[in-house]
C-alpha cells in the first residue's frame, strides 16, 4: 500500500515537473520582455541609485545636526596653581550646544539639484530599458522566425528523402540509371547542411534569450507583433523623437546644470553658528553662561563664489548644446532605421510574393514532367534545392525586416503586460 501510495506521490510530482517545464519552455513577446526586465542588473543599480538621490534629496532640506561642545578651559600650567581647576578665576568646565544655519533657499536649492539627478539617472534607466527591450524583442522575433524556417526546410527535406524507395524502386525495375541514387543522396546531403544551418540559427537565438533573460527560452508562443509594416506612420515617429530616453536623458542633465547654477548663484549667502553654552568654575567663583554666533563673511565673492557661478552657468550653456546635438543625431538615426526597413522590406516582399511561389510553380510542374518522363531527376532535384535556398533566403529578409522593425518601434520603452 505504502509502495502505491509512494508511486502515485511520485508520478504526480513529476506530472507537475514536466507541465511547468513545458510552460516554461515556450514564452510570449511580453513575457520574455519582463523576464529580461527583471533579470537586468543595470536596471536594478539604476533604480537604487535613483532612491538614494531622492532620500538624499529629503535630508538636505533639513538643517545640518547640532554639536555639543565640551570641556574645560584656561587650565593654568606654570606657578604654585598649575594644573589645578580651582585655583584661578578663568578656569572652567564648560559644555554648550552649537547648531549651524543654513539658508532655507540655499537647502531647498540643494535638495531639487540632486532630485534633478535622480531624474537625470531615471532618464538614464529608460534608454537602458529601451536597448534591453530592442535586443530582447529582435532576439525573440529571431528565434521566432527560425523556427518557421527550420519546419520548411525539414519538411522539404522530409519530401525529398522519401523519393528515396521510389527511387530505388525505378533503378530496380530498369526505368532509372543506377547514378540516380548517388545524385538523390548528394542533394540530400547538401539539403541537409541548409536544415544544419537553420538549426544553428535557432540555438544562437536561444542563448541570447538566455542571455538576456537568464531563462531557457526554447520555444515562442502567443501573437507576433505587426513587424510586417512600420509601428506608425514616418510623421508620428519623426514627432516621438523628444520622447526617446536618451533625448530625455540628455534634457535631464540641462536640467540638472541649470539646477547647479541656481543653487551656486545664491552659495554668498552666509551660513550662521549659534552656540549656547554653561560654564562652571571654582567655588569661590560665580559660573558663566554666554552665546556666540559665527558667521561666514564672502568677502572675496568676485574670486570664489561668483567664478563658480559663471562656470555652473557655462556648464549649463554646454549640456542645452549637448541636448541639441542629441535630437539631431536621433532625428538622423530615425531617418537611416526608416530606410534600413524600407529597403529591407521591399527585398522581403518580393522573394516572398515573387520568387518563392515562382520556385513552388517550378518545383511542381518539373515534379509531373518527371513523373511523365519528361524530366530528368537531376533537374528536379536542383529546383528542390533552389526551393530551399528561396525559402531559408525568405526567413533571412525576414529576420532583418524584424530587427529594423525593432529597432524603430523600441527607441520608446514600452509597456509589457502579461
Amino acid at each position: 500500500m505504502k509502495k502505491h501510495t509512494l508511486s502515485q506521490w511520485l508520478g504526480g510530482v513529476l506530472l507537475v515537473l514536466f507541465h511547468a517545464s513545458a510552460y516554461a519552455e515556450s514564452w510570449t513577446l511580453a513575457q520574455t520582455l519582463t523576464a529580461a526586465r527583471d533579470y537586468s542588473a543595470e536596471l536594478s543599480a539604476s533604480r537604487n541609485e535613483a532612491s538614494a538621490l531622492e532620500s538624499m534629496a529629503d535630508s538636505a532640506r533639513e538643517l545640518p545636526d547640532p554639536k555639543l561642545k565640551f570641556g574645560i578651559e584656561n587650565v593654568p600650567v606654570q606657578g604654585g596653581g598649575d594644573h589645578r581647576f580651582t585655583r584661578e578665576g578663568m578656569t572652567m568646565q564648560k559644555v554648550g550646544i552649537m547648531q549651524r544655519y543654513v539658508s532655507g533657499e540655499k537647502r531647498e536649492r540643494k535638495a531639487q539639484t540632486l532630485l534633478a539627478q535622480s531624474q537625470g539617472v531615471n532618464a538614464q534607466a529608460q534608454t537602458l530599458l529601451a536597448n534591453l527591450q530592442r535586443d530582447t524583442a529582435q532576439a525573440w522575433l529571431e528565434l521566432a522566425l527560425s523556427e518557421q524556417a527550420l519546419r520548411s526546410a525539414r519538411s522539404l527535406v522530409q519530401e525529398t528523402s522519401s523519393q528515396l524507395g521510389v527511387q530505388k524502386a525505378s533503378v530496380g525495375a530498369g526505368s532509372s540509371a543506377p547514378d540516380s541514387i548517388l545524385a538523390l543522396r548528394i542533394a540530400l546531403s547538401s539539403m541537409r547542411d541548409k536544415v544544419t544551418l537553420a538549426e544553428r540559427d535557432v540555438q544562437l537565438a536561444e542563448a541570447r534569450l538566455l542571455q538576456l533573460t537568464g531563462e531557457s527560452v526554447t520555444a515562442v508562443s502567443g501573437p507576433m507583433p505587426s513587424w510586417q509594416r512600420l509601428p506608425a506612420d514616418e510623421k508620428t515617429l519623426q514627432e516621438g523623437i523628444a520622447l526617446h530616453p536618451e533625448v530625455v536623458a540628455a534634457a535631464r542633465q540641462a536640467n540638472t546644470a541649470k539646477a547647479r547654477s541656481s543653487e551656486s548663484a545664491i552659495a554668498a549667502i552666509p551660513d550662521v553658528d549659534v552656540e549656547v553654552y554653561y560654564a562652571h568654575r571654582a567655588e569661590d567663583y560665580d559660573d558663566m553662561a554666554g552665546v556666540m554666533f559665527t558667521v561666514d563673511l564672502p568677502l572675496f565673492q568676485a574670486k570664489r563664489q561668483d567664478k563658480d557661478h559663471a562656470a555652473d552657468v557655462s556648464r549649463t550653456m554646454q549640456a542645452n548644446d549637448q541636448l541639441a546635438l542629441t535630437t539631431r543625431a536621433h532625428t538622423a538615426q530615425l531617418s537611416s532605421l526608416i530606410a534600413e526597413y524600407q529597403s529591407a522590406q521591399t527585398l522581403w516582399l518580393r522573394q516572398r510574393d515573387d520568387v518563392l511561389p515562382l520556385q513552388k510553380q517550378r518545383v511542381e510542374l518539373l515534379k509531373a514532367q518527371y513523373r511523365a518522363g519528361q524530366s530528368d531527376l537531376a533537374t528536379l532535384l536542383s529546383a528542390r534545392r533552389d526551393l530551399l535556398d528561396t525559402t531559408l533566403a525568405v526567413s533571412e529578409t525576414g529576420k532583418a525586416v524584424a530587427r529594423s522593425w525593432a529597432a524603430i518601434h523600441y527607441l520608446i520603452p514600452q509597456e509589457t503586460a502579461l
